[in-house]
């Protein structure tokens, strides 16, 4: 099956989308371990020193919190600016709603929520934007 590649290697498979979303992501004391270990830059002399301390910790961090098993059975739905993203997962107890991947931040994918603490669906998401849009429209009638 072919497999799609899009910036900062995100990718996934064709293949993999029947599998079920994993609900669950990394081991959160594997996750926390992993965040103190994070070098600090205030912690070098120099800047050389920093980046070479932070890139050997992110080869530690990447196959934890970037790991394409995370992602099975979800599709990029939209880039949300500073590699945000918002997956829609499509297999799985999930389906249907909208994940947001703050990973950028060092955060795991969470479901977003409505105002009322809600999953927040693909229709709901879909059906509230084009009502923003129809009314923009009307607004400038």
């Amino acid at each position: 099956m072919r497999e799609y590649r899009m910036r900062s290697s995100l990718h996934f498979g064709l293949a993999r989308l029947s599998e079920p979303f994993p609900v669950q992501g990394p081991d959160p004391a594997r996750v926390l371990a992993l965040l103190e270990e994070r070098p600090e830059e205030e912690d070098f002399e120099g800047i050389e020193d920093f980046d070479q301390a932070y890139e050997a910790w992110g080869e530690k961090w990447d196959p934890v919190m970037r790991n394409p098993e995370r992602t099975v059975g979800a599709v990029v739905l939209c880039h949300a600016g500073c590699a945000y993203r918002r997956w829609l997962v499509v297999s799985g107890p999930e389906r249907g709603r909208t994940w947001s991947d703050d990973r950028v931040d060092e955060r795991d994918l969470e479901p977003l929520l409505g105002p009322e603490q809600e999953p927040v669906t693909f229709s709901r998401r879909y059906r509230d934007r084009l009502a923003e849009e129809l009314r923009a429209a009307e607004g400038n009638r």
